[in-house]
């Protein structure tokens, strides 16, 4: 049942999307990090993360799938002309540290990033340029 659940919203959020089935694997490794974390086992009313971890899991750094953010690069890898800020899409979660999956717009290459703000319909106007304010305080 388990398995039939998570194709059924890994379609889901494809077909939302709008994309071809060449993102279907990590439109389900995505769907299973969230059911993971939110689906609770009826007889013991707990989730399969506080199974294994014992702890209720922090679920506040979820965004929905496939949508605009914008990646921060760190300071050290930077030279004096190089952008601080690339346009990317989220495509999932890393599973062994909290990082994001996000395809990178410019260098077209899926990579896990830490320093994420995601596009909440607010920031669409705006420039890259105008989203280093924003990473400030990060």
């Amino acid at each position: 049942r388990k398995n039939r659940t998570m194709q059924e919203m890994a379609k889901t959020m494809l077909f939302k999307n709008s994309l071809h089935n060449h993102l279907k694997a990590e439109a389900v490794n995505t769907t299973c990090y969230v059911q993971n974390r939110i689906f609770i086992r009826p007889l013991i009313k707990k989730t399969p993360y506080e199974l294994s971890r014992g702890r209720r899991p922090n679920i506040s750094y979820f965004h929905p799938f496939w949508c605009e953010c914008f990646i921060l690069y760190a300071k050290d890898q930077l030279t004096k002309f190089d952008l601080k800020v690339d346009k990317g899409i989220f495509q999932g979660y890393f599973d062994t540290y909290k990082a994001y999956r996000v395809f990178n717009t410019r260098t077209l290459v899926v990579e896990e990033f830490i320093h994420v703000k995601f596009d909440d319909g607010l920031t669409s106007n705006r420039k890259l340029s105008d989203l280093e304010d924003d990473f400030a305080y990060m």
